[in-house]
C-alpha cells in the first residue's frame, strides 16, 4: 500500500479552520507546491505553525500576504513585513515560542505528550498567559 497522494487529492482534504505545520526556514526547505495548493484552495481561518514567516513571496509567507492564516504560532518573523503588519493591527494572533522551545512542543506532540516543561521564557513576555509549575522550588 503506497502512502503517496496526488496534489489533488491532498486539496481535498484542505478545509476552514484548519491547523497546519509546515517546515523549512525562511522558505529552505519548504514545500512550495503544497503552499501554492493551499492558497490556491481558499481556505481560510488557517492556524499555522512555523518556525518563521519567511519572505512576502516565498515559503508559508505567502499565506500570510493572502490572509488565509488567522493565528500563527512560530519563532520568527522579522523577514516578513506584512506578518509584522497584521500583528500590529491584531488581525493576526501569534503566539511566539522560542525555537527550541517550539522544537520540544512539535516532539512532544508527535508523541502524544501533553506538554513539557522548560524555563524558556521566564521573566519575559513569553511567559505571559501561560502556566507556569514549580518543580522543587523551580518555577
Amino acid at each position: 500500500m503506497t502512502k503517496a497522494i496526488t496534489l489533488e487529492e491532498l486539496k481535498a482534504k484542505f478545509h476552514d479552520g484548519m491547523t497546519i505545520m509546515v517546515g523549512g526556514f525562511l522558505a529552505n526547505a519548504t514545500p512550495e507546491r503544497i503552499v501554492d495548493a493551499i492558497l490556491e484552495s481558499g481556505v481560510k481561518d488557517i492556524t499555522l505553525i512555523s518556525n518563521d514567516t519567511s519572505y512576502l513571496d516565498r515559503g508559508c509567507g505567502k499565506l500570510i500576504v493572502s490572509r488565509q492564516v488567522t493565528k500563527l504560532v512560530a519563532s520568527h518573523i522579522g523577514t516578513n513585513k506584512v506578518t509584522g503588519e497584521r500583528m500590529n493591527s491584531g488581525d493576526l494572533e501569534i503566539e511566539f515560542s522560542p525555537q527550541g522551545t517550539l522544537a520540544e512542543r512539535i516532539r512532544a506532540a508527535g508523541a502524544g505528550l501533553g506538554g513539557v516543561l522548560t524555563a524558556t521564557g521566564i521573566g519575559t513576555d513569553v511567559e505571559k498567559g501561560k502556566e507556569k509549575i514549580v518543580v522543587d522550588g523551580k518555577e
